[in-house]
């Protein structure tokens, strides 16, 4: 499985790092742990054509500067594997990047998760999974949550193709941010 990602900056990073671990230690929660560090998804798929893919990527990352917005509140993916995520506010910027990403992308790549989709796509970070026993986890998580003013600035400023398989993940390619918007 591989995803088109951008990584969290360092200080928003740490915020949730610290956020995620005061509501698993307050909820004995031992669930499941990311496969990449803190990320915005924009695409994934089960396989690219790798070489044409970095190309499109590394065009794509001249084209747009980094781009800021922050984190303003929380959600659920409900279903038999939920998520527990915190929303991204959707900037223009934010979704012409998603608009380019797909468009440029999608032709490249098999079996590619529609919830990426320009149409479908919630900007988030997802903080905790669950599976169909988790609802009790996830109320307390919530529950810890709800009281929280959860505004946290973040920066994207690269493009990466991550990928995961089994415990075995990694990137692919990073390409920084560094055009002058669109």
């Amino acid at each position: 499985m591989y995803a088109i990602i951008s990584e969290l900056d360092h200080a928003a990073h740490l915020a949730i790092e610290k956020l995620t671990n005061e509501i698993m230690a307050g909820c004995n929660i031992n669930g499941p742990h990311m496969k990449w560090p803190y990320h915005l998804s924009w695409q994934g798929a089960r396989s690219y054509a790798l070489e044409e893919t970095e190309n499109r990527a590394r065009m794509i990352a001249r084209t747009f500067a980094p781009i800021e917005t922050r984190i303003d509140g929380l959600g659920i993916f409900t279903g038999k594997e939920p998520v527990l995520y915190l929303t991204v506010t959707r900037t223009p910027l934010l979704s012409a990047l998603n608009e380019t990403v797909w468009e440029a992308l999608h032709p490249l790549a098999e079996e590619v998760n529609p919830y990426f989709s320009p149409e479908e796509w919630v900007p988030h970070i997802s903080i905790l999974y669950g599976d169909e026993k988790s609802a009790s986890a996830m109320s307390c998580a919530v529950e810890k949550l709800i009281p929280r003013q959860l505004r946290i600035n973040i920066r994207i400023d690269h493009l990466s193709l991550g990928f995961f398989q089994g415990q075995d993940h990694g990137v692919v390619f990073r390409y920084p941010l560094t055009g002058g918007g669109t």
